[in-house]
């Protein structure tokens, strides 16, 4: 997975990591981990609906940014 920052959000994640002590990678795993938690009770409400169909649309949105010509050579792995 890669995340696309400005310079300014990069310098600035690069510094809040090195005063943490952690990586960038380790701080977006913690805060990916913990945005997973709190909508936990959600997504377990669409799946016992057995509407996987809405699941899928609610996870369109973060993944368009990946729909571009840049990581096409992505779409047949």
């Amino acid at each position: 997975m890669s995340i696309r920052l400005d310079d300014q959000k990069r310098k600035a994640l690069k510094i809040i990591a090195s005063v943490e002590g952690k990586t960038m990678g380790s701080l977006v795993e913690d805060w990916i981990e913990n945005y997973i938690n709190e909508n936990k009770e959600r997504l377990a409400g669409l799946l016992e609906q057995d509407d996987i169909s809405e699941v899928m649309r609610m996870s369109e949105s973060t993944f368009a940014e990946w729909d571009n010509p840049e990581d096409e050579i992505y779409d047949h792995l």
